[in-house]
């Protein structure tokens, strides 16, 4: 009975030693991921809060698809943390970069509650 319980001891500390050492998994989590405008075709407005995480150390940078300026930087580092005020009307996908190599991506979608009240009418009373 001793036995075991030692062997079962030394077995979970030997997989709490084993997954504390093993590196980060790699994620992005964007806070919101979705924004809502009132029409369709309206500029959505919100603050987005962005964490990504790296299982390496290593120079990486945020971009918004389609452009060429980052939105933030961070050198030797495997995590990060950024802020921004995000407006747009259509959706958007954020980018973790490292160089040319897109390493983690995320959408951020941009939703309506009412289609577009532009409509023609083609009758007349009189």
């Amino acid at each position: 009975m001793y036995s075991k319980g030692l062997v079962l001891l030394v077995l979970a500390f030997g997989l709490h030693a084993e997954t504390s050492q093993s590196p980060l998994p790699e994620q992005m989590q964007v806070s919101p991921d979705t924004c809502v405008a009132i029409n369709k075709g309206r500029t959505c407005y919100t603050h987005v809060s962005v964490v990504w995480q790296l299982p390496y150390q290593g120079d990486y940078c945020l971009f918004l698809e389609g452009s060429t300026d980052p939105l933030a930087c961070w050198q030797n580092r495997r995590q990060g943390e950024w802020q921004f005020e995000f407006s747009s009307s259509t959706s958007t996908t954020l980018l973790l970069k490292q160089g040319n190599d897109t390493l983690l991506r995320r959408e951020i979608q941009v939703n309506w509650v009412y289609e577009s009240q532009r409509r023609k009418r083609n009758w007349r009373l009189f």
